[in-house]
């Protein structure tokens, strides 16, 4: 993208005026970050970010009910819930629950990797941070993390040492060059300033730092604006993005990433943005 200083400014301008937090608070409810936002306690809204992103793929009115219902298995805080997980009696709420690819067994499975990530590290945000590094790429980091999180023995749901298709899919790494979109979203949420909409509780992470998780129409509007010319969606992709969103956002290049969102979804991108690219 060759923007002129002329152009950059008139499309910082919109970006700007689209970043109207108010505004953006009503879309909360038609968000999979509507689940954090039900919770007041960091410890809760942590995990609950993290199961709501992990399982955010494909329809939105598909995978919420699923988010809802795993949620709801906590009698008292979401946090005591998963440390306390037990396999053995806390499994059969999960047998009738699925989505996709990913059977009961896998979100189970899913929540007892954070049992023990909680009960080793303390928090998702310690174990994160003690993959994350200043002189390596979030890629890197990320990779390290999922590592960690593929690494914790999951016997006890499984009855052996597999990693089935379905837990892959909620724990997927850019190690091959994937987006990582889900994961992505997730550090948007926690390290991203508390502005309403994201929650900035891992203070350590620099927001310069993330990269854009890209869904379909972050993808659409990034193509029109000629963020970026690349045909698959990769690794390479959310980099080169995100590179083009920091000449405008140097310390938070994904500040506009919910409206830009929310703006694609609503279908009047095109007439919004074209302020911002002639």
């Amino acid at each position: 993208m060759n923007l002129s200083s002329g152009k950059m400014t008139r499309l910082k301008e919109v970006l700007d005026n689209l970043y109207d937090i108010p505004r953006l608070k009503a879309h909360i409810k038609n968000d999979q970050i509507e689940f954090p936002h039900l919770y007041d306690d960091p410890k809760d809204i942590e995990i609950a970010g993290f199961i709501a992103s992990s399982l955010a793929f494909g329809r939105i009115d598909l995978f919420k009910p699923v988010i809802k219902k795993v949620l709801s298995f906590a009698d008292s805080t979401l946090y005591e819930y998963v440390i306390n997980f037990e396999p053995h009696k806390d499994i059969k709420h999960f047998e009738n629950l699925y989505y996709r690819m990913c059977k009961g067994r896998d979100i189970a499975a899913l929540v007892f990797i954070l049992r023990e990530v909680i009960r080793k590290h303390g928090t998702i945000g310690t174990l994160f941070h003690s993959c994350y590094n200043n002189q390596t790429s979030l890629r890197d980091t990320l990779g390290s993390f999922v590592r960690h999180l593929k690494e914790i023995d999951t016997t006890p749901i499984y009855g052996n040492g597999i990693t089935p298709r379905g837990l892959l899919q909620l724990i997927a790494s850019p190690e091959n060059g994937g987006p990582c979109k889900r994961l992505n979203m997730y550090l948007r949420w926690m390290v991203r300033c508390a502005d309403g909409i994201d929650f900035g509780l891992w203070k350590q992470i620099p927001p310069s730092a993330l990269v854009y998780p890209l869904d379909t129409h972050i993808i659409r509007i990034c193509k029109e604006l000629h963020m970026t010319d690349r045909k698959s969606v990769s690794w390479a992709m959310t980099e080169e993005i995100t590179d083009k969103f920091r000449l405008i956002s140097p310390d938070d290049p994904l500040k506009y990433d919910f409206a830009l969102c929310h703006l694609g979804i609503s279908g009047k991108w095109k007439e919004v943005l074209s302020n911002g690219t002639k």
